[in-house]
């Protein structure tokens, strides 16, 4: 244990990433966009569903390449880049080692959107703001502002919001099945 008390470590990165996300307000604010194109964006509706998709299709087929249950595959594959969460509601429901997996998977997820978004953003935005999941609207969002610009904010925020919020029931309603 360190000697020095790192407790505000956690409140004071809360602070910032609040900061930085007002800040990324008043800029959208400042570029024109209304609240409703900020928060009705179909594009970013359109990203969630495709990803949520595109991410239950690959967990039936490894499941199946992996001769594990259908709805585990189900369940870890609706991390949706949450890594912290994911880790935990799959470890608790089968075990350390799926929840070690869930969790590399979705740590991956993550560290390969950051690299792969500034690369992809200008040619495939869609793509680009996809890769990142539900980190779109908290973590990896700067890195879409400055690869893509303002305009490609509010669809991260819209992706990453309806993901955010379908981790945790996708994960729980899977989970429950393969009990």
């Amino acid at each position: 244990m360190l000697p020095i008390g790192l407790g505000w470590v956690e409140a004071a990165s809360e602070w910032i990433l609040f900061a930085l996300l007002f800040f990324i307000g008043i800029q959208l604010r400042n570029s024109g966009l209304t609240l409703k194109q900020i928060l009705v964006n179909k594009q970013g509706m359109t990203i969630a569903t495709v990803i949520v998709a595109s991410s239950l299709i690959g967990g039936i087929i490894a499941a199946l390449i992996l001769d594990i249950s259908i709805y585990k595959g189900l369940a870890i594959a609706s991390g949706f880049g949450w890594y912290s969460l994911a880790g935990i509601l799959i470890g608790d429901a089968f075990g350390p080692v799926f929840g070690g997996t869930s969790f590399m998977i979705e740590l991956l997820r993550e560290l390969v959107a950051l690299v792969i978004i500034p690369m992809l953003i200008a040619k495939r935005p869609c793509t680009a703001i996809g890769y990142a999941g539900a980190t779109a609207m908290d973590f990896t969002l700067p890195i879409i502002q400055s690869s893509g610009g303002v305009r490609c904010v509010p669809v991260a925020i819209v992706s990453g919001f309806i993901l955010s919020l379908l981790v945790p029931v996708l994960m729980l309603f899977f989970v429950s099945l393969a009990a």
